[in-house]
């Protein structure tokens, strides 16, 4: 499925205004190709089903079973297409000073800035996943999303001060602000949608799980005082999670499940785990 941003046809407008309209097909094929590469390499992996979003910024290829892929799976296609960028840019960049064509040239230029932009440490670039990626190999799912949401909002501010430089100083480059705003909204947007995330993935691991015919295991003790959002921060992506509760005397009272986590939010609300065991009993 294809779906077309409500800010897509109106950014397009304003750079052919602003005499981007020459640039504008080869930079969309190459960002195009660039999704394709990200897909080619999931369905490599074994990965498959996608939907393609047309942004303001280029495409983004959203895989269906992606939440599937273990850090290292994800970090591998993430970081697939923006290094095709860099190649094809130094490819082009030689080819450019042998035969002198001006495509050629901006072939190269068009590459090397959309593998530039995308290996930002940035959501939703690739930069940002695979970010992501790396801090999830030795933290938690949640701290790693975290640390790169703040990421994320530091890049995309360091941009817009980079655009409004450059607009002082009498450059016009409508893209670093486009680029800088849309940064931003969207690692705000990931903050708010991080605890539904988890309870996706909770929901998801049966079928992972029934698939596979295995999944890695992980324990963890926790304090009865603390509540159920808390444990539900606590949940690693790609291992079936379960929960020790201790009382202050480090003793064993219960044993919760991560999918019981679930299932006791939607009932009691934020609870604290003292209270929902005592319930129970």
């Amino acid at each position: 499925m294809i779906k077309v941003s409500k800010y897509f046809f109106p950014y397009i407008i304003v750079l052919i205004l602003i005499g981007y309209r020459e640039k504008i097909l080869i930079s969309f094929l190459i960002v195009f190709l660039h999704e394709l590469v990200h897909y080619k390499t999931a369905k490599i992996l074994g990965f498959n089903g996608f939907d393609i979003q047309i942004m303001p910024v280029g495409t983004a290829l959203e895989l269906i079973d992606i939440d599937e892929a273990s850090p290292k799976e994800d970090l591998i296609i993430s970081l697939s297409a923006p290094f095709m960028n860099l190649i094809c840019a130094v490819l082009f960049y030689m080819l450019y000073h042998k035969y002198k064509f001006n495509i050629l040239n901006e072939l190269y230029q068009c590459n090397l800035t959309i593998g530039f932009i995308n290996m930002l440490p940035a959501f939703p670039l690739d930069g940002g996943r695979a970010l992501r990626n790396i801090i999830n190999i030795k933290f938690i799912y949640k701290k790693a999303n975290n640390i790169t949401i703040y990421t994320s909002i530091i890049v995309g501010i360091l941009l817009m001060i980079y655009y409004l430089f450059l607009f002082l100083g009498g450059t016009l480059n409508i893209s670093i602000g486009v680029i800088s705003i849309f940064i931003i909204s969207s690692a705000l947007k990931e903050r708010e949608r991080i605890c539904y995330v988890i309870m996706k993935d909770i929901i998801k691991k049966k079928i992972k799980f029934l698939k596979r015919g295995y999944i890695e295991n992980r324990g963890i003790s926790v304090h009865c005082k603390k509540d159920l959002l808390f444990i539900l921060s606590l949940v690693e992506k790609n291992k079936y999670n379960m929960f020790f509760i201790l009382n202050d005397d480090m003793k064993l009272i219960k044993t919760i499940y991560e999918e019981e986590t679930i299932e006791a939010l939607k009932i009691y609300g934020n609870i604290s785990i003292e209270e929902y065991i005592n319930i129970k009993e």
